[in-house]
C-alpha cells in the first residue's frame, strides 16, 4: 500500500501489474483485500489501493463486490478526501476516480452535495481541487445540482486568492461538461452575470472581473445540443452586450470579448441581430483600442463561420474592407495588421458564400496578392505577431489556397509558402499544431504536390543557416532561454515540419509525384540539424508516403548518385544522404558509389601534379610564385655598373656591402622600393602570371573534385554499412599511388588511416592503426605525417609491427588471456599488404635477423593464401575467403622474391605462390582466378630465372579448372596457348616436362595463329625465351608448312627494324644532346636462331631469298655475336638445302666475291662466304666441273684476305 500510495509512477505500474495477475489467479483474494483494508486505520494513502480494487472489479464485472463495500468506500472518500484538512495530492485524487464513478443520484444528493457545500465554506483552498476532480469523474448529469454547486464556486471566483479563483474556473468547466439541461446552465450563467453586474456588491478588482468572466466562459462547455443550445448561446450573448457597452478597461474588455467568443462558437443557425448591430457599432467606436477591435474581429470570425451566418455579415463588408485598407496603409503597425488579417479572413468567407461581392473586392484582392508589399507575410510581421494573429494568418492562407488559388501565380504564392514554413517552425506548440492541420489540409487538396515542393524549397532556405546548438548555449545559468535560444529552431520542430510536408494524401494518388518529392526530401531530411533529432527520418517519410525505400533506391539510384558525384563541393547533408542510402541498400549503393570513388582516384591528372604546381595552387590569386623575373629586376636596380671606380678609398666589395646594408635597413623599416621593370620584363611577368593562373585554376578544380569524393568516402566509412569491407582492397589499390601526389596525399592520409577501423577486428584496432602509420612512413608521401607516430625509430617499429602481425595471425602463437591467433579477413589483409610488401622489398637480407623478418612475412602470406569461403549471405562476398585478397599484387611480389631472394626465401615464396594459386582454382571455398592473375603467371614464364618459371608453371597447374582456352576465350586462350607452347621447349628439362604435362592435361592443340605470335618471343631480351621460342617456332612451322615463307619474310623485316639505330640528337653547335638508344643485337641474335631452327622446313624456292638476306646484309651485322649466329643459320640452311640449291646459291656467292669492296669492313662477310662456298662444295661430286672454279675462287678470296 505504501508503494501504491506513493507518487512514483514506475513503482506503481510494476506493483499494479503483479497485483492484477495475483487477483486473476485467486478469485476470492480481492474480497480479502477490501476487508483487510477497511479493518486498518483509514489513511488517505489507501485511496490508491481501493481505487485499483474498484477498477479491477469493474473490469472483471464483479459488481456484487463493489455493492458490498460501496458504503464503506463512500465513507472513506468523504472522510479522508472530501473532508480532508489538507489538500490531497493529485495522484490521490486520480486514484479516487474509479470510486466516484459508481455514485448514484441519491448518494450524490444525500451524501456528497451537503459535504461538498460544507467543505467549500469551511476550507475552500483545500477542497476546491477535490471538488473539481469529483465533478469531472462522476457519471451523472449534474444539471439539477448545477445551481447549488455553482453558487459555492461563484463565491470563490471573487476570492483574493489567485490560485483559488483559477481552480474555481476549472471546477465550473468540469461542472458544465456534466450538464445537459440548457435551463440549468442559463440560470447559473445569469447568476454569474448578475454578480458581474454588481448584484453581490460592486467588483472593483480587475482580477475578480476577469475570474467571473472566465467562469462564464467555462459554462460554454456545456453538453446541451440542438435548438436549445442555439437559444442558450443567443441569450447569453445578448446579456453580454450591456457589460461590453459600459466596460472601459481594455484588458477586461478584451477578456470579455474572448469569453463572448466561446459562446458564439455554439451558434449553429444564426447570429442574434442585436449582436450583429453591436459588432458594427463596436468596431466604429472611437474609444475602442486596436486590441479590442481585434478581439471583436476574432469573435466575428467565430460567429459568422458558415452557411446562413455568413450572409448576415454582408452589412459588415464595407467596414471590413476599410480595416484591411487601413492596415495595408500602415503596414509597420503590427496591431493594425493583426486587425486587418482577421478582417481579410472574414471577407474571404463572405466572398465564398456570395460571389456577387466580386465588384466590391477588386482592390482587396490586389492587396492580398501583392508580392512586393507582403502585408500579411512579411518577416517583420510574422516575427512580431501574436500567436492568435499567426493562427488567423493560417486561416487566411487556407482560404486563399483553397478558394482563390487562381489569384496567386507562382511568384505571388511564394510569400505564402514562406509564411507557412515560418509558422510551422514557430516555438509555440498551439501555433504549430494549427499550422500542421492547415498544411495537411492544403497538401491533401488539389495541387498539394506543388505546395509540397514550395514548402520544401522554403525549408531548404531556412536550413542553409541552421546549426544544431548545445543546450548550454540555448539556456543561461538561471535556466531561462538565452538570446540565441529564443530564436533557435529545435531539430524536433524541423522533423515535425518534414512529416507534415510528406503527409499529403494527393501524393498517394499520384505515385510519380510522390517519388519526385521523395527525391527532393532526400538531402533535406539528412541535414545535420534534422539528423540530430532522427537519423532515419528519410526512410520513415517514404514509408509514410506509401513508398518502399528499397524499391525507390533501386529505381532512382542511377540518377541520384551521379548527380551527387558531379557536384564540385558537397555539404554535410549530402554526405549524410549518401551514407544513409548506403546503410539502407548497401548491395545497390556501394558498388556504384565505390566505382565513382575509384574512377576519381585513378584520374591520371592527380598523378601528374608536381610540387611546383602544388605550390602555385597555394599561392594567392594575382601573386606570382616564380619571382625570378622580379629578382632579376631587383639585381639590376642595384646599379652596380654606376659605382665609383675602385680606388684606395672605395673598393668594389665595400660599395656592394654598403648597398646591401641600405637594402636591409629599408626592409627592417618596411620601406619598399618599387622595382622598375622593363617592357620586356613586364611582358614576361604577365605571361608567367597567366601561366600560373591556368595551373592554379586546373589544380583547384581537381582539388575540389577530390575533396568531394573523399568526403563521400569518409562519410560512408564512418557509417560502416554492411558489405563495405569488400571494397577496401580496391580502394587501397587505387589510393596507394596517389601518396606521391602533393595534391592528393594530404587529403588521402585521413581516409587511408580510417580504413583500419573498418577492417581490423576489435582487439586489433591498435595494430591496424600502427600498420597504417608505418605504411605512410615507408611510403614517404607528399604530405606531413603525425609526429607522435614518428617518434619510434622506423626499423624498430617495422620489426615490432611484423612480429605483432605474425603473433596474431599464425595459429598457435597466442599467449594466455589473449584471443586465439587466426588469420585476418581478406580486407584486413589487403590493408596491411602494402606495408608487408614494402618491408619485403625494401629490407636488405644481409643478416640472420633480417632474413627471419622476411620469413615471418612470407609465413603471414602463406596463412592468408589458405583462406577459404563459406556459404554466407546472398549478394555479399565472404570476407574470410580468398576472393578479396590482393592476389595479383601478391603474385607479382612472390615472383619477384623467387627471382631475387635467398634460397630459403625462394622455397617459401614458391610454396606460398602455389598455395595462393590453389585459393584461386575455382574449387569449393576458392575464388576464380581473374585474367590479370593469369597474366602475371604467364609473364613470369618469360623470366630469366628458372625458379620463377618453374613456380609459375606449378601455379598454372593449380589453376587448370579456371584457365581460358581458345574455345572459351579466344584472345586470352591464345595468349595462354602461346606461353605454354614456348615453355614446352624451355632450356630446363624439368620445366619442359611440367609444361608438357599441363598441355596434355588441358588437352590443348596447336593453332595456326601461334606461328606469328611467336615472333615477339624471338626478339625477347631474355636468351632462354629466345631459344625456346626458336625451337617452338620451328615445330609450329613444321606442322603448318604453308606459313614458312611468310614467317621467314617477317623475320627478315623485323631484322631490318632492329638493325636501325637512330643517330644521336645534336644541337646547333654539333654537341650531343641525346645519346642514341642501345643496339638491339640480342633481338637480331634471336632472329638468327629462329632462322637456324626454321631452315629444315623451308621449301627450295625460299632458299635463294634467304641467302640473299644473309649475303651481304646479315653476315655483315655490326655485332660479332649476331654475325656468328647468322653464319650458323646459313650453314644450317646449306646442310639441309645445299645439294638441291647449288645452282641458285653459287651465283650469289660468286657475285659477292666479285663485286664486294676490298676494304676491311667486308672481311667478315668474305670470310663467311668462303666458309659457305666450302660448305656448298661438299654437296658436289668430285668430277663436277664446278669444283675447280669454286676452289679457285676460294684460293683467290683467301689470298686477298691474307694480303689485306
Amino acid at each position: 500500500m505504501e508503494v501504491l500510495g506513493g507518487a512514483n509512477r514506475h513503482a506503481v505500474q510494476g506493483t499494479l501489474k503483479r497485483l492484477r495477475k495475483l487477483w486473476k489467479q485467486n478469485p476470492g483474494l480481492v474480497d480479502q483485500y477490501f476487508s483487510t483494508t477497511f479493518c486498518l486505520e483509514l489513511h488517505q494513502s489507501y485511496a490508491a489501493m481501493l481505487g485499483i480494487l474498484v477498477q479491477f472489479c469493474t473490469s472483471q464485472k464483479e459488481m456484487e463486490v463493489i455493492r458490498r463495500y460501496k458504503s464503506s468506500l463512500l465513507d472513506f472518500y468523504i472522510k479522508m478526501v472530501l473532508m480532508s484538512k489538507q489538500k490531497p495530492e493529485k495522484h490521490v485524487l486520480d486514484a479516487c476516480g474509479p470510486l466516484v464513478r459508481h455514485i448514484s443520484h441519491t448518494e450524490f444528493k444525500d451524501l456528497m452535495l451537503p459535504t461538498l457545500q460544507k467543505s467549500l465554506l469551511r476550507s475552500p483552498e483545500n477542497v476546491i481541487q477535490t471538488i473539481s476532480s469529483l465533478l469531472m469523474s462522476v457519471t451523472l448529469d449534474l444539471s439539477q445540482y448545477a445551481m447549488d454547486i455553482g453558487k459555492g464556486l461563484a463565491n470563490q471566483l471573487k476570492s483574493n486568492n489567485t490560485e483559488l479563483m483559477d481552480e474555481a474556473v476549472v471546477a465550473l468547466h468540469n461542472l458544465a461538461q456534466q450538464c445537459s439541461d440548457p435551463s440549468a446552465v442559463e440560470t447559473l450563467s445569469k447568476h454569474l452575470l448578475s454578480i458581474l453586474g454588481g448584484s453581490e456588491g460592486k467588483l472593483t478588482a480587475v482580477a475578480q472581473k476577469m475570474s467571473i468572466l472566465s467562469g462564464i466562459g467555462s459554462l460554454s462547455y456545456h453538453v446541451a445540443f440542438g435548438p436549445s443550445c442555439q437559444a442558450l448561446s443567443e441569450t447569453i450573448a445578448e446579456l453580454f452586450i450591456p457589460f461590453l457597452q459600459q466596460e472601459v478597461h481594455e484588458g477586461t474588455l478584451v477578456h470579455a470579448v474572448s469569453v463572448l467568443t466561446l459562446w458564439c462558437q455554439r451558434f449553429t443557425t444564426e447570429v442574434p441581430k442585436k449582436l450583429s448591430e453591436w459588432f458594427k457599432k463596436a468596431l466604429s467606436l472611437k474609444t475602442a483600442t486596436s486590441a479590442v477591435r481585434h478581439a471583436y474581429l476574432q469573435c466575428m470570425l467565430v460567429s459568422f463561420h458558415a452557411g446562413d451566418t455568413l450572409l448576415q455579415a454582408m452589412d459588415l463588408l464595407p467596414l471590413l474592407i476599410q480595416t484591411v485598407e487601413k492596415g495595408a496603409a500602415q503596414s509597420t503597425q503590427i496591431p493594425l495588421l493583426t486587425e486587418a488579417v482577421a478582417a481579410a479572413v472574414l471577407i474571404c468567407r463572405i466572398f465564398a458564400a456570395d460571389a456577387q461581392t466580386e465588384s466590391k473586392l477588386s482592390g482587396f484582392w490586389q492587396l492580398i496578392a501583392d508580392e512586393k508589399k507582403q502585408i500579411f507575410t512579411s518577416e517583420k510581421f510574422l516575427s512580431l505577431a501574436s500567436d492568435e494573429a499567426l493562427c488567423t494568418v493560417l486561416q487566411l492562407t487556407e482560404r486563399l489556397l483553397l478558394d482563390q488559388i487562381h489569384r496567386l501565380p507562382d511568384k505571388r504564392m511564394q510569400q505564402y509558402h514562406r509564411m507557412l514554413i515560418t509558422v510551422l517552425l514557430n516555438r509555440t506548440w498551439c501555433v504549430r499544431k494549427q499550422a500542421q492541420q492547415t498544411a495537411r489540409k492544403l497538401l491533401s487538396s488539389l495541387g498539394g504536390a506543388k505546395l509540397a515542393y514550395g514548402l520544401l524549397e522554403e525549408l531548404r532556405i531556412v536550413l542553409l543557416s541552421h546549426k544544431a546548438l548545445p543546450r548550454e548555449v540555448l539556456v543561461n545559468e538561471s535556466g531561462e532561454l538565452s538570446e540565441p535560444g529564443k530564436l533557435y529552431i529545435s531539430p524536433r520542430v524541423l522533423q515535425e515540419t518534414l512529416h507534415v510536408i510528406a503527409s499529403g494524401s494527393s501524393l498517394e494518388a499520384d505515385p510519380e509525384e510522390g517519388e519526385k518529392l521523395a527525391r527532393e526530401l532526400l538531402i533535406v531530411a539528412h541535414h545535420p540539424s534534422i539528423v540530430a533529432a532522427q537519423s532515419g527520418l528519410w526512410p520513415a517519410l517514404l514509408i509514410k508516403m506509401k513508398i518502399d525505400p528499397l524499391y525507390f533506391i533501386s529505381k532512382h539510384l542511377e540518377e541520384i548518385l551521379p548527380s551527387i558525384a558531379m557536384q564540385s563541393t558537397v555539404d554535410q547533408a549530402t554526405l549524410n544522404a549518401v551514407s544513409g542510402l548506403a546503410l539502407l541498400a548497401p548491395n545497390k549503393v556501394l558498388p556504384q558509389l565505390m566505382n565513382i570513388v575509384t574512377v576519381s582516384l585513378e584520374n591520371p591528372a592527380l598523378h601528374h601534379v608536381t610540387r611546383e604546381e602544388f605550390a602555385i595552387m597555394q599561392t594567392p590569386e594575382g601573386e606570382l610564385y616564380d619571382k625570378s623575373i622580379i629578382q632579376s629586376a631587383q639585381q639590376d636596380s642595384l646599379k652596380k655598373a654606376n659605382m665609383k671606380r675602385e680606388n684606395k678609398a672605395y673598393s668594389f666589395k665595400e660599395q656592394i656591402i654598403e648597398l646591401e646594408l641600405k637594402e636591409e635597413i629599408k626592409k627592417k623599416k618596411g620601406i619598399k622600393d618599387e622595382v622598375q621593370l622593363s617592357s620586356k620584363q613586364k611582358e614576361m611577368l604577365q605571361i608567367q602570371l597567366e601561366k600560373e593562373c591556368e595551373i592554379r585554376k586546373r589544380l583547384l578544380e581537381l582539388d575540389e573534385k577530390l575533396k568531394a569524393v573523399l568526403a563521400l568516402l569518409n562519410s560512408v566509412i564512418k557509417k560502416a554499412p554492411l558489405g563495405l569491407c569488400q571494397y577496401i582492397p580496391v580502394l587501397i589499390r587505387s589510393s596507394m599511388p596517389l601518396f606521391n601526389s602533393p595534391l592528393a596525399a594530404p587529403q588521402l592520409r585521413i581516409s587511408f588511416l580510417s580504413l583500419a577501423d573498418c577492417v581490423m577486428p576489435a582487439w586489433l584496432k591498435h595494430l591496424g592503426t600502427l600498420v597504417g602509420h608505418l605504411t605512410l612512413r615507408l611510403l614517404k608521401p607528399e604530405c606531413e605525417l603525425d609526429e607522435s607516430w614518428c617518434q619510434e625509430e622506423l626499423h624498430a617499429a617495422v620489426g615490432r609491427a611484423v612480429k605483432l602481425l605474425h603473433t596474431h595471425t599464425i595459429p598457435g602463437r597466442s599467449g594466455r588471456g589473449e584471443p586465439v591467433a587466426s588469420p585476418l579477413s581478406a580486407p584486413a589483409f589487403s590493408y596491411v599488404f602494402p606495408f608487408l610488401r614494402m618491408v619485403l622489398m625494401g629490407t636488405r637480407n644481409d643478416s640472420e635477423e633480417e632474413e627471419d623478418l622476411l620469413v615471418d612475412i612470407l609465413q603471414i602470406f602463406t596463412v592468408h593464401a589458405q583462406l577459404r569461403s563459406s556459404s554466407g549471405e546472398a549478394g555479399l562476398v565472404d570476407e574470410n575467403g580468398p576472393d578479396l585478397l590482393p592476389r595479383r599484387d601478391m603474385l607479382l611480389l612472390l615472383t619477384n622474391v623467387i627471382g631475387t631472394g635467398s634460397p630459403r626465401l625462394q622455397v617459401l615464396a614458391s610454396n606460398t605462390l602455389t598455395a595462393l594459386c590453389t585459393s584461386s582454382s575455382g574449387e569449393d571455398g576458392c575464388a576464380y582466378a581473374e585474367q590479370e592473375e593469369i597474366d602475371v603467371l604467364l609473364q613470369a614464364l618469360q623470366s630469366p630465372c628458372s625458379n620463377v618459371r618453374d613456380a609459375s608453371l606449378r601455379g598454372l597447374m593449380e589453376l587448370q579448372m579456371v584457365l581460358p582456352t581458345p574455345d572459351s576465350d579466344e584472345k586470352n586462350g591464345l595468349s595462354l596457348l602461346h606461353r605454354l607452347w614456348v615453355v614446352k621447349f624451355d632450356v630446363e628439362e624439368e620445366i619442359k616436362i611440367q609444361a608438357e604435362r599441363l598441355w596434355e592435361s588441358m588437352a590443348l592443340d596447336l593453332q595456326p595463329e601461334l606461328c606469328s605470335m611467336l615472333l615477339k618471343d624471338i626478339t625477347y631480351h631474355e636468351e632462354a625465351v629466345r631459344q625456346a621460342a626458336a625451337k617452338g617456332l620451328s615445330i609450329a612451322v613444321m606442322q603448318y608448312r604453308d606459313q614458312a615463307a611468310d614467317i621467314m619474310s617477317k623475320l627478315i623485316e623485323i631484322y631490318q627494324e632492329k638493325l636501325y639505330r637512330p643517330p644521336p640528337v645534336l644541337d646547333a653547335l654539333g654537341r650531343v644532346i641525346s645519346e642514341p638508344p642501345p643496339d638491339q643485337w640480342e633481338s637480331r641474335c634471336g632472329i638468327a636462331l629462329a632462322l637456324n631452327k626454321l631452315a629444315p622446313y623451308l621449301d627450295g624456292f625460299q632458299v635463294k631469298p634467304l641467302f640473299q638476306f644473309f649475303v651481304p646484309d646479315a653476315l655483315n651485322d655490326r655485332h660479332p655475336e649476331v654475325r656468328k649466329c647468322m653464319l650458323d643459320a646459313a650453314l644450317s640452311a646449306l646442310d639441309t638445302h645445299g645439294k638441291d640449291s647449288v645452282n641458285s646459291l653459287l651465283p650469289v656467292f660468286e657475285e659477292f666475291l666479285k663485286n664486294a669492296p676490298t676494304d676491311a669492313s667486308y672481311d667478315a662477310v668474305r670470310q663467311s662466304v668462303v666458309i659457305l662456298m666450302g660448305s656448298l662444295a661438299k654437296h658436289l661430286d668430285k668430277n663436277d666441273p664446278k669444283v675447280k672454279p669454286i676452289v679457285a675462287k676460294l684460293i683467290t678470296a683467301l689470298s686477298n684476305t691474307i694480303s689485306a
